[in-house]
């Protein structure tokens, strides 16, 4: 066994170690037990730096690739399928690295910093034990080699985030969020499964590198239509994760969880999940689908953009600035931009992180507090919160200088060039709402910023009734504090967002912070060649073997071009090397150039975007040059349906859960009267039978056996009567029978 897939399986089990120990004796362990979760997290991220510095500098190869499996199940030879047999595996690549060393580095920062946010909670033990599971389960889904293996980790994910979100279950609130986010996640899970059920019924594998080798041999015997259908139901798994529309309802509600668990959720495990997946099946993923995925997360990105600027609590800005950077994702997907979109989960993992840690340290300090209405000035009594969270925040909001700078303008311009590549039309669509979303993410951070840290508390302006409201509020603190009273946080709070916001800066991922594909990232993560056949070792010929027309319909013939410059991947990402494009769907070369064409266009375009954006926050919230009252009484209708959240809610309440309720009743009612009565009438008939039945038995069987019974008795008692023993009697009744028959005769003979 390679030496990396050993320490990979040790990064995987320290996490489940640590749940198992805390579940079980945290409450015999000092402090609860919180040293063992942050001691063994620490262990896991040291050796995942050791796998990162392995794969990713060491040896700096974008092609490595290093797997393990072995037979889980072995059922045999089964009628039908054949032989049934299930792997598990572990596959190390540069992605795995990646993500291995950022999961664990989050995780292990929301652990250290809920030493001080959790501290004094009641399931202070039981808290850290799930974060651990958590953990473990993330790790599952980024090191497996299949796609069972990955569903049983994304149940796991569920399962943890269900317990997370509903930490506090004592509230009625909280419990009404984990269910909903249990059951949206299960509508995506059952589209999730049936997909992966397609391709097994292909295959008999579950294998992502045998079902891509079958489908390059061209061994997908159902239709195009089928393939594109089930990438489409795979994709439900991360609509379902990654909070996609239709189904992104539920992660905003997942701020009733702790906020450390938000940052872990929006960061680095359960949202991350679903990129992580479309990625993982980027290959198999035809043309039509990928436009489906698109034009998701394009709607997506604007959809809770437009919501977030009219939320008031600071959690919940966060929440659907999370499923609009999401979008941002899945539409890099989408449009082929696979290495930006990449490298935006990972930019994003990290400045989201600082500022959902930075917005539990100010509601930590504005004893739980979230309204920010209510807040204000909070930068000269929290200066490295202020400083970590407005870094954080121009990171988001895509400023040079950033990480998110760079992620985010490789997607736009992968957008760009995808809608030239596809002849413009509705497909301008896609980078004009990727424009748009960017300016509104710009102006709702600005206008956080502007109402927590700038101006004059605001605290005292708070109405009376509102108190104990907040969403995170797992302590009965008194509300009523003076401005004074806020201070900045303890060190094991504070050092966590120094860390985060030192990650968001450009120089973390390439020198240059215009362009990120002069980085590491970029130039490790390549966008993978689609399933039409393996390429040898110098690009020079990409079909090994006729495709079918199957594939050669999904993914057309390969069109190589002799470049010296050649682009290897969307999102303005070059490789100056000698050779032809890796891309089986010339489409993709096409995009590539295209994207790399718009990069610039892409960088000025956003640039003014987003100081717009935080100019337009500066002039409503700061100078007041515009009212915002007055503004949201002028267009009260957009207002209203802003902060409404676009009805989403009522909408489901309205159609599928009221539906599912009538659905309910009317089948209540069937099997009550239809069902019910059916089986009742049959019940009253067999009665009814078995009463007429007795009575026959009674009065005709029965009858009939006593009257034969009483006629034999009745005929006995009579000839017991004749039977004297005298002769003389015997002669006399003889003598009565003659006469009886000579009468009879005579009688005959004379008429």
């Amino acid at each position: 066994m390679h030496s990396l897939i050993q320490l990979s399986i040790v990064v995987l089990l320290l996490p489940l170690l640590s749940f198992v120990i805390l579940i079980f004796f945290n409450r015999r362990l000092p402090r609860r037990g919180d040293f063992v979760g942050v001691g063994i997290l620490g262990t896991a991220f040291a050796i995942s730096a050791y796998i990162f510095w392995t794969v990713i500098v060491q040896t700096y190869d974008p092609a490595f690739r290093v797997a393990w499996d072995f037979t889980w199940i072995d059922l045999g030879k089964v009628p039908g399928i054949g032989h049934l047999q299930i792997k598990m595996g572990i596959v190390i690549d540069n992605l795995t690295a990646i993500m291995l060393a950022m999961v664990t580095l989050i995780s292990l920062l929301v652990h250290l910093y809920s030493t001080g946010y959790m501290a004094g909670d009641k399931n202070y033990g039981r808290y850290f034990a799930f974060l651990g599971i958590f953990t473990f389960s993330m790790l599952g889904i980024v090191l497996s080699d299949n796609l069972f293996s990955i569903y049983i980790f994304w149940e796991l994910v569920g399962l943890s985030s269900y317990l997370l979100i509903g930490f506090f279950f004592e509230k009625d609130s909280a419990a009404d969020a984990q269910k909903k986010a249990f059951l949206a996640n299960r509508v995506g899970d059952i589209g999730m499964w049936l997909g992966i059920l397609i391709l097994y019924s292909q295959f008999h594998t579950f294998s992502f590198e045998q079902i891509y080798a079958n489908l390059a041999a061209g061994k997908f015997a159902m239709s195009n239509a089928w393939l594109t259908a089930a990438g489409l139901l795979l994709f439900m798994g991360c609509v379902g994760k990654s909070a996609q529309f239709p189904l992104h309802i539920w992660l905003p509600d997942a701020m009733e969880g702790p906020t450390p668990v938000s940052a872990l959720i929006h960061a680095a495990t359960m949202v991350a999940a679903g990129v992580y997946f479309v990625a993982r099946i980027f290959v198999l993923l035809t043309p039509d689908a990928l436009h489906v995925i698109a034009f998701i997360g394009a709607f997506t990105a604007f959809m809770a953009a437009t919501i977030a600027i009219t939320q008031n609590d600071i959690k919940r800005v966060l929440a659907y600035s999370t499923v609009s950077q999401l979008g941002y994702m899945v539409l890099g997907l989408g449009v082929g931009a696979y290495s930006a979109a990449l490298f935006h989960l990972v930019t994003h993992a990290f400045f989201k992180a600082c500022l959902f840690l930075g917005s539990g340290a100010i509601i930590h300090a504005m004893h739980h507090e979230q309204d920010m209405r209510w807040m204000g000035g909070l930068r000269r009594h929290m200066p490295w919160t202020f400083a970590t969270f407005t870094l954080a925040t121009l990171a988001l909001a895509g400023l040079p200088l950033t990480s998110g700078f760079m992620s985010k303008d490789a997607i736009l311009a992968g957008a760009i060039g995808f809608a030239n590549v596809e002849g413009g039309g509705i497909y301008y669509l896609i980078p004009v709402l990727g424009f748009f979303s960017a300016m509104l993410t710009a102006f709702y951070m600005g206008r956080q910023i502007w109402l927590v840290f700038f101006g004059e508390s605001r605290t005292h302006l708070k109405p009376a009734d509102n108190h104990h409201h907040g969403l995170d509020a797992h302590s009965a603190h008194d509300d009523h504090h003076d401005d004074h009273e806020v201070h900045e946080v303890s060190w094991n709070m504070r050092a966590p967002l120094v860390i985060l916001a030192v990650l968001s800066v450009f120089i973390v991922y390439s020198p240059n912070p215009l362009d990120g594909a002069e980085g590491w990232f970029m130039k490790m993560i390549k966008t993978p060649a689609t399933v039409v056949g393996p390429a040898n070792h110098n690009c020079t010929a990409l079909h090994a073997e006729t495709p079918s027309p199957l594939m050669a319909e999904a993914f057309p013939a390969v069109e190589t071009h002799g470049a010296t410059d050649a682009h290897a991947v969307t999102g303005g990402e070059h490789a100056a090397a000698t050779g032809e494009h890796a891309f089986a769907d010339p489409r993709q070369a096409e995009i590539a150039h295209a994207a790399h064409a718009a990069h610039f266009p892409a960088i000025y375009i956003s640039s003014i975007m987003v100081v717009f954006g935080i100019s337009l926050a500066g002039i409503v919230f700061v100078f007041r040059i515009i009212d915002p009252d007055k503004t949201a009484e002028a267009i009260r209708p957009l207002y209203l349906f802003s902060l409404n959240k676009w009805y989403w809610d009522e909408i489901y309440q309205s159609t599928f859960i009221k539906g599912s309720v009538l659905l309910s009743k009317i089948l209540s009612w069937f099997d009550t009267n239809v069902i019910d009565g059916i089986v009742n009438g049959v019940a009253v008939l067999v009665r009814n039978l078995a009463f007429a039945n007795n009575s026959f038995d009674k009065y005709v069987v029965d009858g009939l056996v006593n009257f034969t019974a009483f006629s034999v008795n009745t005929t006995g008692a009579v000839l017991r009567k004749l039977q004297t023993g005298k002769v003389q009697t015997y002669v006399a009744l003889l003598l009565v029978v003659l006469f009886g028959y000579f009468v009879f005769y005579f009688t005959r003979l004379i008429y």
